[in-house]
């Protein structure tokens, strides 16, 4: 069986909420290559805790001293990073524009 190879195909915030779609449909054993995808992106991240469940996983990690949630649904095939807190809610900019730039180079 050939792997797939997974890229993003599109970073946009949807009410001070980061979605991310990839250009191929995914499993949920893909999960963990589309994190490190994700998470290779921001610099100086620091991963904090990995909740798998059923059919979703999320990953809970800080960067800029704020804290974000990873987030992967299988069945709807969803990605997106929200913020932990009303704080961290003020970095979501600037995690997009750097998710952004990163991904277009």
């Amino acid at each position: 069986m050939l792997s797939k190879q997974h890229t993003i195909n599109l970073i946009s915030t949807i009410d001070n909420q980061i979605t991310i779609t990839f250009n191929t449909e995914w499993f949920q054993e893909d999960i963990s290559t589309l994190s490190q995808l994700i998470l290779s992106k921001i610099f100086h991240h620091q991963l904090k805790e990995k909740i798998i469940g059923a059919d979703r996983e999320n990953l809970r990690f800080t960067w800029q001293a704020s804290e974000f949630l990873l987030n992967f649904d299988y069945y709807s095939q969803s990605c997106w990073v929200n913020a932990h807190d009303e704080v961290s809610q003020m970095t979501i900019p600037a995690l997009h524009e750097l998710l952004t730039a990163s991904s277009s180079q």
